[in-house]
């Protein structure tokens, strides 16, 4: 179980790592970076905020998703316990995590929406 450890720290950073330098690639290579599905294209401050909620709505999700691959983490240490109360511990509180994280990821994505409905609303 041990060499598990190391998996979802190095799936959550060459992710990470792949989004950030994606458009720096292009770039080098003397292309036109990539138009980005749902980011719209529109002038001024609209076009800014859409695609700001945009990003960090697909990050959101994103999070979310590494959360829910923690829970079945914490099921599987569960799962493979064999009887060691340690192990099961462990297990435990991975799904407790996880499933914090998910609420507070769950209330960013309200915030965002909210924040985003009052700006829209006071430049409108």
């Amino acid at each position: 179980m041990k060499h598990l450890k190391g998996i979802p720290s190095s799936l959550a950073f060459g992710a990470t790592y792949f989004f950030l330098t994606a458009s720096n690639v292009f770039a080098e290579f003397g292309g036109e970076s990539p138009p980005l599905e749902g980011i719209p294209d529109g002038d001024g401050e609209t076009a800014i905020r859409e695609s700001v909620t945009s990003i960090v709505n697909t990050v959101l999700s994103f999070l979310a998703l590494i959360a829910v691959v923690f829970v079945i983490v914490g099921g599987f240490r569960i799962l493979t316990a064999g009887g060691n109360e340690e192990n099961v511990t462990k297990g435990r509180k991975t799904i407790i995590y996880a499933i914090i994280g998910l609420v507070v990821i769950f209330f960013s994505k309200i915030i965002v929406g909210f924040f985003t409905d009052v700006i829209s609303e006071s430049v409108a």
